[in-house]
């Protein structure tokens, strides 16, 4: 069983990455994409994300992100490219969070604490990244680059900044352990479905750009595994639910993960992990209530945390 300390950096982990994620289905920063000819959703933000990497290869961007499908990126992105440049959509990327987080927190009553706790997450973890090794991280690599050359006008795009790095680098962590595990990328995406924490299922298998035999294929070899069991939801589609078995994969996924980050969380103490808990519940909370991760898309919005 992993030790408090293990816990509560998955806990602050976890809300970093909602803090980065929360943009991912704002209409505002839909807007600031369709600007550079973008449908909002799915091709904004995965140009947006693969941006930092330049003008690479469909398999560079399947490889780096590991649970989308490789046909989906091969058919979209080379299209994409002939819209908007990576050094384009590096800059209307940092405007979009620039606007989003206007949006969210620009005209609360509130502001002064949710800067102060902004503020202390940021200053707390920045030894943490600086702690960071980027060697056999490439996304993580390619987006700390880019971050590192923005200039963040406010508490909360800067906290978005920091978010972004820890988030790609225990993500890219993440999926070295996975490989480790032997766990395909659908199949990690339909345990995480199962579990039901994160994506619903046919949001997942659309943003992933799964066709129907493929997530059926993987489905049943799950089912068939011993890790997972099929249902029917309230509309009469599969409903995976995970087993005993599928929890402790994930679990022993997790641990891997848990190792790749642990040198550089190894330069904040206990207390200083402990510290981060309550600022970044309330700016989650905050996240959370504005409607961030909708329900006709994730299972438990409120806890959504990657």
């Amino acid at each position: 069983m992993e030790s408090q300390r293990t816990q509560s950096i998955r806990t602050v982990s976890a809300r970093l990455n909602s803090i980065h994620a929360a943009m991912y289905f704002s209409s505002t920063v839909g807007a600031v994409y369709a600007e550079h000819g973008l449908e909002p959703g799915v091709e904004g933000n995965l140009v947006a994300r693969t941006a930092p990497l330049g003008r690479v290869e469909p398999g560079v961007v399947s490889a780096a992100y590991y649970n989308y499908s490789p046909n989906f990126i091969a058919d979209l992105l080379p299209g994409l490219w002939e819209k908007v440049t990576p050094e384009e959509m590096v800059r209307a990327r940092f405007d979009a969070v620039a606007a989003y987080m206007h949006e969210l927190f620009g005209d609360r009553d509130d502001i002064a604490l949710l800067t102060e706790a902004a503020t202390q997450v940021t200053e707390t973890i920045e030894p943490v990244l600086a702690a960071m090794d980027f060697a056999g991280r490439t996304l993580a690599a390619a987006t700390a680059d880019t971050i590192g050359r923005h200039r963040p006008n406010t508490a909360f795009e800067k906290l978005w900044d920091c978010a972004t790095i820890a988030r790609e680098f225990r993500g890219d962590g993440h999926v070295a352990s996975l490989v480790t595990a032997g766990v395909p990328g659908i199949d990690a995406l339909m345990l995480d479905v199962a579990a039901g924490t994160g994506f619903r299922p046919r949001a997942a298998q659309k943003t992933r750009g799964y066709t129907d035999e493929e997530w059926q294929t993987a489905q049943s070899g799950l089912a068939e595994a011993g890790l997972i069991t099929v249902d029917k939801d309230e509309r009469g589609f599969d409903l995976p639910t995970i087993t005993e078995a599928g929890r402790e994969l994930k679990e022993q996924v997790e641990l891997l993960t848990d190792g790749t980050v642990a040198a550089a969380w190894s330069v904040l103490d206990d207390e200083h992990i402990e510290s981060l808990l309550s600022p970044t519940r309330t700016l989650v909370k905050v996240i959370a209530q504005s409607g961030a991760f909708p329900t006709n898309v994730f299972a438990q919005p409120a806890k959504k945390a990657g």
